[in-house]
């Protein structure tokens, strides 16, 4: 699901001439992807809504008050913070449009609309946020054999809606990252879990990744496939120099992987600790 209506309310005298005109031409690339863009005025904002569906639109906004008033109708806002006096109430703010991208429209969008994030593709899979619609297809994962042997199993059910429920919010909505599932682009399946977090250990720049693959798809080279994916993502998009795992000494195949993966032995206690320069 992506938005189709793009509402722009930007104040050209918060503006220099000649950034406002640098933006208008930003602005003009990302508009391509809508259906439609609609430029306001102050006194055609209430004429607005009995013309669009707000439930597929987003608006750009320089105006703190437009921005509330959007969010109060239950359209997703980016606020464009072009005057620095003012406090921009939006939970997503740019200074400008110049690294903006339609992606972003989406992400801001689904967010609002609490829908997962897309993350990647490979060749066979891809990778996105979980949702709390996946919860039957999780417990069915957890639940093969063998799963749970060097990870923590689900809690029960109500618990895990909880835990699950509260990490799209504090998790994915704080970080824009974590724990992803993975399914098979052919089949739709869900057959893994893979992704990174930020962990106690983690220091900046460094993220930790996990990897859970069900045991009916192993040494098929998907978690091979999907850990390169996102060791990809984590230098492109999250800007992270360098990847830990955590291992338990017992799990050797998992150390194997690490290994061929290119990770390096960093710190052996209870738990052993690889790590990858980015």
């Amino acid at each position: 699901m992506e938005p189709k209506v793009l509402i722009c309310y930007l104040e050209k005298n918060k503006f220099t001439e000649h950034f406002f005109l640098s933006q208008m031409e930003c602005l003009k690339q990302i508009s391509t992807y809508f259906d439609e863009v609609l430029y306001l005025q102050e006194e055609t904002i209430g004429k607005l809504f009995l013309e669009i569906d707000v439930k597929k639109s987003i608006c750009l906004t320089t105006s703190p008050v437009v921005a509330e008033q959007m969010q109060g109708l239950g359209i997703s806002v980016i606020g464009f913070e072009a005057d620095s006096q003012e406090m921009m109430k939006a939970p997503y703010v740019v200074l400008g449009l110049d690294e903006l991208t339609y992606r972003d429209f989406v992400r801001v969008y689904r967010r609002w609309h609490k829908l997962p994030w897309d993350i990647l593709q490979t060749d066979r899979l891809y990778v996105r946020e979980f949702s709390m619609e996946d919860m039957e297809a999780l417990r069915r994962l957890y639940d093969q054999p063998h799963m749970t042997d060097y990870v923590e199993p689900l809690f029960e059910d109500a618990q895990e809606r909880q835990y699950q429920k509260n990490y799209i919010e504090k998790i994915y909505g704080f970080y824009g990252f974590g724990m992803w599932l993975v399914f098979h682009k052919e089949t739709g399946e869900l057959i893994g879990r893979a992704g990174v977090e930020f962990r106690e250990t983690c220091r900046d720049g460094e993220a930790e990744m996990g990897y859970l693959i069900s045991p009916k798809y192993q040494r098929k080279g998907y978690g091979t496939e999907v850990c390169k994916a996102i060791m990809g993502y984590a230098k492109e998009e999250l800007q992270m120099e360098r990847i830990l795992c955590r291992v338990s000494p017992e799990n050797k195949p998992s150390i194997a992987f690490l290994k061929q993966l290119g990770f390096g032995l960093s710190k052996q206690e209870d738990e052993w600790f690889f790590s990858y320069e980015l």
